[in-house]
């Protein structure tokens, strides 16, 4: 039988995840899974999505989650996450 947060969609979990969790403690959890991303992108994306979600609930949240997802991650010698990504341009002239 499966456990309940498993029926739940990813999106749905971060969500869960965002409101009973404090950001530094999930900041801590997302830097020892760091590892475990084959494409670092898709970890990046993801830190950015919770992120994203701390911001909506205010308070400083997303600052305290973001400062130390980067100090957790330099400490293990692993690059920042990449926060502030450029839209992509074509590569066709317009």
């Amino acid at each position: 039988m499966p456990k309940l947060y498993e029926t739940l969609s990813p999106s749905r979990q971060l969500q869960l995840a965002v409101r009973i969790e404090s950001p530094a403690r999930l900041a801590r959890t997302f830097a020892a899974f760091v590892g475990q991303f084959y494409d670092r992108s898709a970890f990046d994306r993801l830190a950015r999505e919770v992120h994203d979600l701390y911001a909506a609930q205010g308070e400083g949240q997303a600052y305290v989650f973001r400062r130390r997802l980067d100090q957790r991650l330099h400490d293990r010698y692993h690059e920042t996450v990449a926060w502030d990504i450029a839209p992509q341009r074509s590569s066709r002239a317009a």
